[in-house]
């Protein structure tokens, strides 16, 4: 399948469209080919310590949140090392573009910024099946790009899973898939970037400091990988 290298956002959208239309199962062919492509195009990833993933023990990613894409990204990243489930916010569902996506992210749907017990009890049944689960502690994407102080319900999975903690920083989607200044996703689109992953050690909750929020240690692992000017709450 070949693309227009030179397209505008309204031709790229289109396509989209067109797509809804078909089954499901041409379609998701065909949005993993589109997804790959718009991948390789716009970005140039590097990625430090996939090394660090363990093999066989229960694993919980947690990250920092910058745009749309770092679901896409980090599948992208990972699918040859881990088959990952993802935790998404179910305002994804409500656009085109990104429920195309979710169709070829494992994901389960959460109400992010509340309690959501069904999306976490289904959480701890993936990990306990020995699927390691992604998850993006801040609820929401940052829009100033610096990293927000997490919630705890990843707490509550990975100590109801006995899991291994994997931090992840990532950095430079905010450029690839910005965010849209009026919060319209559905008005969002890639342009050209370098994107950095780097993936820490894993730890255990036994392995961390009791003193202060169990969620803020946790944080802090994540901003220890990244740049001074992403961490944010936990500089």
């Amino acid at each position: 399948m070949v693309f227009p290298i030179k397209g505008d956002f309204l031709v790229y959208k289109y396509l989209f469209y067109s797509l809804a239309v078909l089954p499901k199962t041409i379609r998701k062919k065909i949005s993993k080919r589109l997804a790959r492509y718009f991948i390789q195009k716009y970005s140039v990833i590097e990625v430090k310590g996939l090394e660090n993933i363990p093999k066989e023990e229960n694993i919980i990613f947690i990250a920092n949140h910058l745009s749309n894409a770092d679901g896409l990204i980090m599948q992208y990243v990972l699918e040859k090392v881990k088959e990952v489930v993802f935790l998404a916010g179910v305002k994804l569902q409500d656009e085109l573009i990104t429920s195309l996506i979710l169709e070829l992210v494992p994901h389960i749907k959460i109400h992010p910024n509340k309690p959501d017990r069904k999306a976490l009890r289904e959480a701890i049944e993936v990990v306990k099946n020995g699927n390691p689960l992604f998850v993006f502690p801040e609820g929401t994407r940052s829009r100033t790009g610096e990293l927000l102080k997490g919630h705890s319900g990843v707490v509550l999975i990975a100590r109801n899973t006995n899991s291994l903690i994997v931090p992840v920083a990532i950095w430079g989607t905010e450029k690839l898939l910005p965010i849209n200044a009026e919060g319209k996703m559905s008005k969002e689109w890639f342009m050209r970037a370098d994107v950095y992953i780097k993936i820490g050690k894993p730890f255990s909750l036994t392995s961390l400091s009791e003193e202060g929020e169990i969620i803020d240690s946790m944080m802090l692992r994540i901003a220890q990988l990244l740049p001074e000017k992403y961490k944010g709450y936990y500089k």
